[in-house]
């Protein structure tokens, strides 16, 4: 009778050690799937960031390559729309308050792997004299600021440059 209690005793601790190995193997295994998913959101968002920033890096060159070539004439910036503004100091940064999803009020550029086409706005920004430049000719000085955003519609990246043109 003693070795049957015994065995029965033995056959149970069995039982017992089986079933937390079980449960820790299945602490362990949810807790490497976790992780997995985890990196796999990181690499996706950065992947996506990159998309939004190439994006607007390219938005950017845009509205630097057409103010280069003479695109947008001097007086247009005086209407302060159609994605060309004249800077007013006294006003909050146009960049900060613009709907960049607005035709009206920023030039559309390129879409790319992005879900919405990049845009871009540039400033007039005040002229300036440079030493020993003629004062009759002054810089002008433009702000180019550009926005994308990545595949998934989010990770928003703007982008600003200035420029300087002389006359």
């Amino acid at each position: 009778m003693k070795t049957l209690s015994f065995r029965l005793i033995q056959q149970g601790s069995v039982l017992i050690l089986t079933l937390l190995l079980m449960v820790m193997l299945t602490i362990i295994a949810v807790t490497q799937v976790n992780f997995n998913s985890t990196q796999t959101h990181i690499a996706t968002n950065t992947a996506d960031e990159q998309v939004a920033f190439q994006t607007a890096e390219g938005a950017l060159n845009e509205g630097i390559n057409n103010l280069i070539a003479g695109n947008f004439p001097t007086a247009s910036f005086l209407s302060n729309s159609n994605g060309l503004y004249y800077f007013n100091q006294n006003n909050a940064p146009i960049w900060a308050t613009v709907d960049w999803t607005n035709t009206s009020a920023v030039i559309l550029s390129f879409q790319g792997n992005s879900s919405a086409q990049a845009a871009y706005m540039i400033e007039q920004l005040p002229s300036v004299i440079i030493p020993g430049q003629n004062t009759s000719s002054p810089t002008q000085v433009f702000r180019i600021t550009a926005h994308g955003v990545g595949a998934s519609g989010s990770s928003p990246v703007t982008l600003q440059s200035t420029l300087e043109l002389q006359q």
